[in-house]
Formats: C-alpha cells, sequence, structure tokens
C-alpha cells in the first residue's frame, strides 16, 4: 500500500487521505481524474461523488476483498445502476442484486458454458464476412471511415442475432438505432431517451409474444434458451417481464463493451506496424486463409495476447463502483456504512507495481508465464468475484474471429489529422470515433501502398 495511507490516524483507526479539491476534472475525464488521484494520494483515496462518501482504490488485495472476500458487504446499488441503467434494463442480471441476482445466474449461466458459445461461432464468421464487405467498399474508394462506428455496428449485429436468430432482420436497424441513441445519450429524463426506450420495449416485447405464439421445437437462439428455461427450485419458467429484462441487459452490455475493445485494438494495431506483421504471420501459418473456427483459438496466442494487451490499455468498464451495506475496513482506513466504493480497471491496469512502462503498449506481458507471474487481481478487464460479466468468453470469442478475419483482408490505416479523444461515460468510448483507411491484401500476400494524402504518412 502506498505511503499515504499510513500518515492520517485517528486513534486506532485509519483514515483514507482526503481530496479536497474541485470537481472540474472529474466530469471532464474521470478516468485521467482517477489516474491523478492515485498518483497523489496512493492506493486508497476518499474523495466527493454526488452526496455520498467515495473511496477510490487501486490495490489488487483491495479489490479482491471488495468483490470477492468480502463482496456480500457490497451492492451494485449506486446512482449509476439505480439511476441509468435500470431505467432500461429493469431487473436483469446487469443491475438486479440477491435473491433475484442469484436466482437469475444459476439459470443462466449454462447458456454462456463453452459448449453452448460453440453453436455461435458460425454466426459470428457470417456477421464478421458481412462487414468485410463494406469494408472492401471503402478499401476500393480509399475513403476514410469510422472503425468505432463499424464494430457498432457488427457486435450488435452479432448479439441480435445470438438473441433473436432470423426473426431479428425486419427489426435490426431499428434495434441498432435505439440502442446507440440510448448509450450516447445516456440521461434517463431525457426525451430522446425514452423515445427510443419506447421503441426497443415494443421491438422485445412483440419478438417475445411472437416466440410465445410459435414456439421452436428446439432451442435456436438466446431467446429460445430464455422462455424455455425453468427454476430448479419450482420447476417454473421465467415471467415475461424478467425475460425482458435479461433480454435489455444483453443487448446494452453485450455489444458496447466488445465494440469498445475491438475500436482501440485497432487504434492500437494503427500505430505498431511491428505487432501487425506478427499477427499477420501468425494467422497465415494457423489459418491459412480460412476463417477461424474454435480449434483454433488456443493456436492463436499471440492474437489473445495483443486483445488482453487492448484490454488493459484500454478497458471498456472503466469504473466499477459497489455501495457498502456495513462498515468495513481496508488496507486498514476505515469505510463507513453507506459510502461508495469505486474502482478502475483503467487505474488498476496502470499500477507501476504491476505494468512496468504501463503507457506501453506490449502484447508479451500476456505471455503464459508472465500471467502466471501477476497477481490475479491486478487485471480485472471483466471485472471479478460472483458478479464477473457473464459473457466474458462471448466478447473473447468475438474478438479472436474478428481480428484474424480483417488481417487476412486488409491493412488498416489511422487517418492521423483526425483527433482521438478518450470518452470516458458508462463505458470507455473514443470521442467523435477513428477515421482509418482499408488496403486490401492481393492475394493474402503484399500490399497496395497506402494513400499517403489520407493517413498523413
Amino acid at each position: 500500500m502506498s505511503r499515504e495511507t499510513d500518515e492520517l490516524i485517528e486513534g486506532e483507526r485509519q483514515k483514507a487521505p482526503l481530496f479536497s479539491g474541485g470537481v472540474r476534472d472529474m466530469v471532464r475525464a474521470p478516468h485521467r481524474f482517477f489516474l491523478q488521484l492515485t498518483r497523489e494520494y496512493g492506493d486508497i483515496v476518499q474523495y466527493r461523488s454526488m452526496p455520498e462518501r467515495a473511496y477510490l482504490i487501486n490495490y489488487p488485495d483491495f479489490v479482491k476483498h471488495v468483490l470477492v472476500s468480502n463482496g456480500r458487504n457490497y451492492s451494485k446499488e449506486t446512482y449509476l445502476n439505480k439511476h441509468m441503467l435500470q431505467s432500461v434494463t429493469g431487473q436483469g442480471l446487469l443491475t438486479s442484486e440477491n435473491p433475484l441476482w442469484r436466482k437469475q445466474r444459476r439459470l443462466m449461466q449454462p447458456f454462456f458454458h463453452s459448449n453452448n458459445l460453440v453453436n455461435f461461432a458460425d454466426l459470428m464468421v457470417a456477421a464478421t464476412n458481412e462487414m468485410v464487405e463494406r469494408l472492401d467498399s471503402w478499401a476500393n474508394t480509399r475513403e476514410p471511415f469510422d472503425i468505432a462506428n463499424e464494430m457498432m455496428t457488427l457486435t450488435l449485429n452479432i448479439v441480435s442475432w445470438v438473441l433473436f436468430g432470423h426473426d431479428i432482420a425486419q427489426q435490426s436497424d431499428r434495434i441498432g438505432l435505439a440502442v446507440n441513441t440510448l448509450v450516447d445519450i445516456g440521461k434517463p429524463k431525457h426525451r430522446r431517451f425514452q423515445e427510443m426506450a419506447r421503441v426497443l420495449d415494443d421491438i422485445v416485447y412483440d419478438l417475445i409474444d411472437q416466440r410465445l405464439a410459435h414456439p421452436h421445437a428446439e432451442q435456436h437462439d438466446l431467446l429460445d434458451m430464455l422462455l424455455q428455461a425453468r427454476y430448479e427450485e419450482s420447476g417454473e419458467r421465467m415471467e415475461k417481464r424478467q425475460v425482458r429484462d435479461e433480454v435489455m441487459s444483453l443487448l446494452i452490455a453485450g455489444h458496447e463493451t466488445t465494440a469498445n475493445t475491438l475500436s482501440w485494438m485497432w487504434y492500437l494495431l494503427g500505430q505498431h506496424p511491428d505487432v501487425v506483421a506478427r499477427l499477420e504471420a501468425e494467422v497465415e501459418d494457423v489459418l491459412n486463409g480460412r476463417p477461424p473456427t474454435v480449434a483454433d483459438f488456443h493456436q492463436l496466442e499471440y492474437c489473445n495476447q495483443v486483445i488482453k494487451e487492448s484490454m488493459r490499455l484500454y478497458p471498456s468498464a472503466w469504473s466499477i463502483s459497489r455501495f457498502a451495506l456495513a462498515d468495513d475496513e481496508i488496507g486498514g482506513c476505515h469505510i463507513p456504512a453507506g459510502a461508495i466504493v469505486a474502482l478502475s480497471p483503467y487505474t488498476l491496469h496502470r499500477h507501476p507495481d504491476y505494468w512496468p512502462d504501463p503507457e506501453k503498449f506490449d502484447p508479451a506481458r500476456f505471455t503464459p508465464e508472465q500471467e502466471a507471474a501477476r497477481h490475479r487481481y491486478a487485471y480485472i478487464p471483466f471485472g471479478a468475484g460472483a458478479r464477473k460479466c457473464i459473457g466474458d468468453q462471448f466478447a473473447l470469442m468475438e474478438s479472436i474471429i474478428i481480428l484474424p478475419m480483417l488481417l487476412q483482408r486488409f491493412r488498416l490505416h489511422l487517418v492521423h489529422s483526425h483527433p482521438v479523444t478518450e470518452h470516458a461515460l458508462v463505458t470507455l468510448r473514443p470521442k467523435n470515433g477513428i477515421l482509418m483507411t482499408a488496403t486490401k491484401k492481393i492475394d493474402y500476400g503484399g500490399f497496395c501502398p497506402p494513400p499517403s494524402s489520407v493517413s498523413g504518412r
């Protein structure tokens, strides 16, 4: 623990150092504000957050304490969950509390087992092929395009198809507009937010009603699984409202985070041609021009390392907050009941004790040897403990399919004149997108030269 946490003592109880400055930096760039706090005050610091006391922690042992060891003392009843997310997702897995959360998690966990996820690999390949066709047109014109927007479209298509199967074909554009508007606005009282929430509600309820009226003989998608699943204790099926809430949670959370991860990954690769060259060599060696299958995943070792390092530098879920139900002690410091305890993967993933030269993009940090030697809770892109993201393997599977498929067809070049800015709201997004140009590979061999007038090189 850092030195400052030893300096303020009240009787035998330690107090966390208090940041008493203004909140302008926190509003403008909260992720960088958190990083500044840990660098100036140490691994535990008190700051102002709305009316509650708030404590930022930035040490793996502290993270384990809040999310795992004493996780029952910390709920998700925070402002973000109660006033923003629940307005759309209701009591789905993303925001619900015990006993409902435990009941739902137990019911839904098998859906995300690796044996079930295998069934969605071909769908992910098909959706990526559709996006490849769009990038082909961009490569033909050599016009800049927003790779972040392309990743949003792709991951939303994937999660929509996984949820609803072919029933979604005529509604995909409306779902895309509604979901992206909700995420962009993020203010439940905003008129446009409420309008899009109603649109999404109508679509989801209509799909549920259609499926209830004409059920499939077998499970074809996640909606089928949700409707056919039965609780172990009672043998009853999920109520329609709860199905709606779970569908909404998966729609909102199931594409945004992966799209951000992929967007930042392309941004990083655009600055590191040496990493791209090594990726291309591995992809060619393992796949030899064909799409990846589940059997290939473990052989795409460097692809996996690049994805993990991208999530280290740019974790989409950049902040995790919990509400203390009772008094607690973290790192010798008193945490009162009713306080907010915040931890930031963005900040934790830059802790110099665990990540030398932390701002450097270095996929070698995720070799098996490096991972085994590092503290388990120094890297938490999907959270940790019982409430770790249920879709983590689904997201990694998407990434390990999309990355090599694009590398087989294109070289992507950053448009250097376009500024890329980190924008931390609910997720860490690239503000104003990431402009790139695409160059087609020639028979999976050489490359056309990038258009220097556009790329700025």
